[in-house]
């Protein structure tokens, strides 16, 4: 299997695809958020262009659950940029939040102290909560999702 990063095929390099189940729903717990299940290949360009990052900040994971339907729903795959672990701005991140890794809106509260930050389901039947931004762990920024129609 070829590594994150490196060129398959010329122009092109791979992105593993994880074994990690991100829960659009209340959080559970995953282990071996690095156990690769497969490789995508995206073209060169589209990384470093439309991305603009590097492949080896890349990895592709599932979702599972409701919590951020319509957005995203339960066997979508999507992109994480691991670079990115700051919310602002607000986005869709792939966190840690306490209880388990989880998909959802982050926003950073401004001006809280202790630094708080918002998380939030597209689904309204979820309820929004806030968090300690020291006790969230922010392991990416969602930037891409293929879905099944």
């Amino acid at each position: 299997m070829a590594s994150a990063g490196r060129a398959s095929i010329k122009g092109f390099v791979s992105v593993a695809e994880i074994d990690v189940q991100a829960s659009a729903g209340p959080g559970t717990i995953h282990d071996g958020l690095e156990e690769a299940k497969g490789t995508w290949l995206f073209p060169d360009p589209v990384i470093r262009h439309e991305f603009r990052t590097m492949p080896e900040n890349l990895r592709i994971i599932t979702v599972d659950g409701d919590s951020m339907e319509p957005l995203l729903s339960t066997g979508d795959r999507f992109l994480i940029d691991t670079s990115q672990r700051v919310s602002v701005p607000p986005g869709i991140f792939v966190i840690w939040d306490g209880m388990g890794v989880v998909a959802k809106r982050v926003e950073h509260v401004h001006y809280s102290d202790p630094p708080t930050v918002v998380i939030k389901s597209v689904n309204p039947e979820y309820q929004t909560y806030e968090r300690d931004a020291d006790d969230v762990h922010i392991i990416g920024r969602v930037i891409w999702a293929a879905k099944r129609l």
